[in-house]
């Protein structure tokens, strides 16, 4: 453990969650339907990056093919 981590059990409580302003967006709104919507969408993206950088990294060693396959 590095030596300026705080012990354990001995970390500060998070902060309090802060009030959105009444014109603003409050994610705790969303409905079960909206939220794995934007799961469903970020998933996605998410994918197709790690997949890219999976990629590269092969390409960077040398190893294009991926023997799993």
């Amino acid at each position: 453990m590095p030596p300026n981590d705080p012990p354990p059990g001995n970390s500060p409580p998070p902060p309090e969650y802060t009030a959105v302003p009444d014109d603003g967006f409050d994610p705790r709104a969303l409905t079960d339907f909206q939220l794995d919507e934007l799961a469903h969408r970020l998933v996605g993206r998410i994918t197709r990056l790690i997949r890219t950088e999976l990629r590269l990294d092969r390409e960077r060693i040398g190893k294009l093919r991926d023997p799993r396959r």
